[in-house]
Formats: C-alpha cells, structure tokens, sequence
C-alpha cells in the first residue's frame, strides 16, 4: 500500500490568494436560494452544519469527499490483481472547480491480488489518523 500525505497538498490551496478565497466561496460567493447547485445546497451538508457547530463556523474548515474503486491493470479478466486508488475532493470549492484534476487527490494506493472488500478500512487508517 502507498499512502500520500495531504496534509502538503491542502496548505497549497491557501499559499495563493486565488485559491485561499476560493476554498470560501461555498459561504461568502454562492448563490444561496433553493436550487441544488453545490454540495452546500444539500440536506447533508446543512445537517452537519448543526450537528458540528465549532468547525462550521470557521469557514475555512475543509469539507472534504474520498472515493474509491477498484480496476485489473492487467486488462484480463480471470486474473486475481486489482489496483484500489483512493481519492480525496476538496467541496469547499466552487463547482466548476471541485472535480478538477488539479483539485483531486490521490491519497491511498491499495495494490492487491484479490478484492479489497470490507477490509479497506484496514487500509484507511493512515488516512484517518492523519485526518484527525
């Protein structure tokens, strides 16, 4: 497993002045009436809101998104490899920029000769430990 550190990739978005005010636009820019535009729009994102009262106050709190699947690099169906890539997406920033290459993070690679499966949580605790 490869597990690439965020922590370096996140400060990048706040060394320019461009992207540091982008990261604010969910609460300072966006349009903010009924319409579904933006994960800030969403029902889940409010609910978290007032579940987590501190760090949604401090709107420069990252809101971050993982995703993972799995693939055979070997392009052959009956073989037993996978590659599992873990990514992380930065929701602080407007929509036209949220699932930009630059704006997506590889964080975890998780090479394995059978399916990750239920076990991938084994393989996310560097994450986490790092998230906390």
């Amino acid at each position: 497993m490869w597990h690439f550190f965020m922590k370096s990739k996140l400060q990048k978005l706040f060394m320019s002045a461009r992207t540091s005010k982008d990261v604010r636009w969910y609460e300072e820019d966006r349009t903010k009436d009924d319409a579904l535009r933006h994960p800030a729009d969403g029902e889940a994102w409010q609910k978290f809101n007032e579940l987590h009262l501190d760090f949604a106050q401090e709107i420069r709190n990252m809101r971050l998104g993982l995703s993972c699947d799995g693939f055979n690099p070997f392009k052959h169906m009956n073989t037993v490899h996978s590659v599992w890539p873990v990514f992380i997406h930065v929701y602080n920033l407007p929509p036209w920029m949220c699932m930009k290459n630059f704006f997506t993070f590889l964080i975890v690679l998780i090479p394995e000769l059978m399916e990750v499966g239920n076990d991938i949580d084994v393989y996310l605790q560097p994450l986490i430990i790092e998230l906390k």
